[in-house]
């Protein structure tokens, strides 16, 4: 059941959603055009997705991703023996938080795509996003390549875990490059969630970088909110000098980023906290009980589709993306206090009863502190935080999609116009 809600709650969204989006492109396509018109128009899209400045940009993300990998792996090599020192397990943090470097380079990717969207249409947005997740994986791979070559030939010359099987020292960075799949989505979703829709045929002009970092920061902005950000983008538009232009775009997006919860947001936070707290302790005195080991395997997935759920609702009723996530973040950091109020005290009674750790049921701690530090472990709060935060981007993303298709709004992912 915890593995459903998993895959539910953090696998399913983002991908099908990203299906539904191409699905309905493509179609429009055919019906606007006929069959014979979608190899000229994937021709434009790649033009459109791959001219200047993007190639440039895409150039500085691999290199900047190939110095990332060589002075990650340099610091991770340096410092994977002192784990048992420091408390914690260096290799399992590093794989964790590749997950949580994969899920950044899906937003940024998103964040990329969305940008050339709003300039050059949806499909040149979606091969601009998508060519940034491969150039990240080329800059990763370029300097991966050589030392897991170098540790297979000389394994002698590295670091030595003893809790690790032969060739398996680098499998953090394999992780990254693996997990770099889930980000594969999300230029998709933000290229649709970025083209501005077309009058008469014709794609209005990006005027500036300017005018784009406005367009982005309010085209997402809740219907009662809407109104406010196209007076801040005709606003703009009447302003010529270059540095008033930005002082304004900045000022604009900061408001738009900031413009206040959702409705309700404190009230379905602490609905999370209270679901999220009476299941952990159920699950608790449930394992305990039953002798299943410890409740890790309910930390993760439960609140994911929790916060799924969450976010996805939130972005439904305001059709905003932004508003399903900041619904979601909220959810997450009650989520995270939720699970360390009742995580504390429960290790105490797993130490006492002789029943080992609280999170994975293994050895008894020696003391209470070591219990108590075993529900705070950074690599622990980081793979939930990961699946957690996952889970509610995809409700977000799937939310604003749904909402949009029941108002029939211009702006529908699914449904928009064909670029």
């Amino acid at each position: 059941m915890l593995d459903f809600l998993l895959f539910l709650g953090v696998l399913a969204p983002a991908p099908l959603l990203a299906i539904v989006v191409l699905t309905a492109r493509l179609r429009g396509a055919v019906r606007q055009g006929g069959a014979g018109t979608l190899a000229a128009r994937v021709r434009a899209a790649w033009r459109g997705g791959t001219r200047r400045p993007v190639w440039l940009a895409l150039i500085g993300v691999a290199a900047g991703a190939a110095l990332l990998a060589f002075g990650l792996g340099r610091a991770y090599l340096a410092s994977v023996e002192n784990g048992p020192r420091w408390g914690f397990d260096v290799v399992l943090l590093s794989m964790v938080l590749g997950l949580l470097a994969a899920a950044g380079c899906g937003g940024l990717a998103g964040l990329a795509a969305a940008a050339v969207a709003r300039a050059r249409g949806f499909g040149a947005g979606t091969v601009a996003g998508l060519l940034a997740i491969v150039a990240v994986a080329a800059g990763t791979a370029s300097v991966h390549l050589p030392l897991r070559a170098a540790y297979l030939g000389a394994p002698g010359d590295f670091p030595v875990v003893v809790n690790l099987a032969a060739a398996d020292l680098l499998i953090p960075f394999e992780v990254f490059l693996a997990a770099l799949v889930w980000a594969l989505p999300w230029p998709v979703l933000g290229a649709a969630l970025g083209a501005r829709a077309e009058t008469a045929g014709r794609r209005r002009a990006v005027r500036d970088a300017w005018q784009l970092l406005l367009d982005l920061a309010t085209a997402d902005l809740p219907e009662s909110r809407s109104a406010w950000g196209a007076a801040l983008r005709s606003e703009l538009a009447a302003i010529d000098p270059p540095a008033e232009r930005r002082r304004f775009a900045f000022g604009g997006a900061w408001a738009a980023l900031r413009s206040g919860r959702p409705h309700g947001a404190w009230m379905q936070a602490a609905g999370v906290a209270l679901l999220v707290a009476g299941g952990s302790f159920a699950a608790s005195r449930w394992s305990l009980a039953h002798d299943r080991g410890g409740i890790l395997g309910f930390w993760v997935p439960a609140p994911s589709a929790l916060l799924l759920a969450v976010a996805l609702a939130t972005a439904w009723r305001d059709r905003s993306f932004g508003s399903g996530l900041r619904a979601g973040a909220l959810g997450g950091i009650a989520a995270l206090v939720a699970v360390i109020a009742v995580g504390i005290p429960e290790a105490v009674f797993w130490m006492r009863e002789r029943g080992g750790y609280l999170s994975t049921g293994d050895a008894v701690p020696p003391t209470w502190q070591a219990a108590v530090l075993d529900v705070l472990r950074p690599e622990f709060i980081v793979v939930m935080i990961v699946f957690w935060g996952v889970g509610a981007v995809g409700g977000a993303a799937l939310g604003t999609a749904l909402g949009r298709r029941r108002t029939g709004a211009p702006d529908d992912l699914p449904a928009a116009a064909p670029r």
